[in-house]
């Protein structure tokens, strides 16, 4: 089955809306949408490549100029948190947290089924916001959420 990137982007549109949650296809054909009190989130597609692979981003949550509490509070949460992967990325002396869930949806060269992304979606939104709450309540144990460090969350 071969799919445009603009109906796979489509379609996750449509199972976000059904969860509550607008969503916009931007110039990569990927989807970007915010949720209130949390964010910016995008899916990563590639409709030609890999239409049944997707990578949902929670990007530059968390910054730190202190690598070593990062460090361990993302290797933490990545040890005890279902689907949901951290890391850090340094950039201009400090280090940025972004959270990941990369999926296989569907059979290699299928578009997920539509019904199937609503109830993906959801636990991946959901497995992603309590990674986010375990790497915060982690970087509060350790010296790294001190103001003058030049943390933010």
């Amino acid at each position: 089955m071969t799919i445009s990137a603009q109906n796979l982007a489509q379609r996750y549109i449509d199972a976000l809306t059904e969860i509550g949650v607008a969503a916009k296809r931007d110039d990569d054909n990927d989807v970007v949408f915010k949720i209130l009190g949390t964010g910016s989130f995008y899916l990563s597609l590639d409709a030609e490549k890999d239409p049944e692979f997707m990578r949902l981003v929670f990007p530059n949550f968390y910054e730190s100029k202190d690598a070593l509490p990062v460090l361990k509070a993302i290797n933490t949460v990545n040890m005890e948190n279902k689907a949901v992967k951290l890391w850090a990325r340094e950039r201009d002396g400090k280090f940025h947290v972004s959270a990941s869930i990369e999926s296989f949806l569907a059979s290699p060269d299928q578009a997920p089924d539509p019904g199937l992304l609503k109830a993906i979606l959801e636990r991946c939104l959901s497995a992603t916001r309590a990674g986010v709450e375990s790497f915060a309540e982690e970087i509060e144990k350790s010296d790294a959420s001190k103001p003058e460090d030049g943390a933010s969350i």
